[in-house]
């Protein structure tokens, strides 16, 4: 008789955290890319209600964005992990963050892009509630500073061979991207770069600025300027009244060039 309960149903499981827009689908698409069998991905992971049906599975990903990892740590699905999701005989808790400056301005071209779709009847890039958390930035912005807590080890609220990812860092740097595949115990390789996730793909919305127009040449998005692009909107400004932000973003990320003008502008 097959007993989920006892027996190890996965053989690697990951699960993944980050805030929308942090490139939480490129980063999984590359992961899953490296893995030479099947990888079963569940995206955005809610409470699971319907009867689960367990079957050897060789990786499972699930993912999770804009959930606070202390509530999540005391969360059903972490509580009766095995119950949700069967045994794994390898567990990684795998974070991911991006610098403050680059995703308040994505999510916020992000709001931008769903309430016009909104006006015009449109159902933008996929589910409705896709924008979880835009109405209530101060939400977003606590969460964001948990995980930067989490990141720095100031906190430890995942617990299973935990994996912190600079989406800054990997996107530039190969030795970094190297670093990850082998805490994985995956063989490096670069399949899957230059996709912009979502298009045809698992799950994603493309980029908040350029949509899919770089398809095939995801290195060339100014993913790392962005914030230029939010400069004169007092929204995006008004969230960097927090010296917080200033002080976990420059012991993650170091100072980012530029930056120091959204002070500037709001002296002014």
């Amino acid at each position: 008789m097959f007993t989920p309960f006892l027996l190890k149903v996965n053989n690697f499981e990951i699960c993944f955290h980050g805030m929308a827009r942090s490139g939480n689908h490129a980063i999984i698409d590359w992961i899953i890319s490296m893995y030479p069998e099947k990888v079963d991905f569940w995206n955005c992971v809610g409470n699971i209600k319907k009867k689960i049906i367990f079957r050897k599975k060789y990786v499972l990903i699930h993912s999770y964005e804009n959930r606070s990892l202390a509530d999540f740590s005391q969360s059903d699905l972490e509580k009766y992990h095995d119950l949700f999701f069967g045994k794994s005989q390898q567990r990684y808790d795998v974070l991911l963050i991006r610098d403050p400056f680059n995703l308040f301005a994505s999510r916020l071209q992000q709001v931008k892009l769903q309430k016009l779709g909104e006006s015009e009847n449109k159902f933008y890039m996929g589910h409705p509630k896709y924008i979880y958390g835009a109405s209530n930035p101060e939400t977003y912005v606590s969460i964001w500073k948990e995980h930067a807590k989490e990141y720095l080890q100031k906190t430890s609220y995942l617990k299973h061979n935990k994996i912190t990812i600079s989406y800054n860092q990997w996107l530039i740097n190969r030795a970094y991207r190297e670093q990850i595949a082998n805490c994985l115990n995956l063989k490096y390789k670069e399949d899957g770069l230059e996709r912009v996730s979502g298009e045809g793909q698992r799950a994603g919305a493309g980029s908040s600025f350029d949509l899919f127009e770089y398809q095939g040449q995801a290195n060339q998005m100014k993913t790392l300027e962005r914030w230029k692009n939010m400069l004169g909107n007092p929204n995006y400004r008004s969230l960097f009244k927090d010296p917080e932000i200033w002080s976990l973003s420059e012991q993650i990320f170091s100072h980012i060039p530029g930056t120091e003008t959204l002070c500037d502008l709001e002296e002014e």
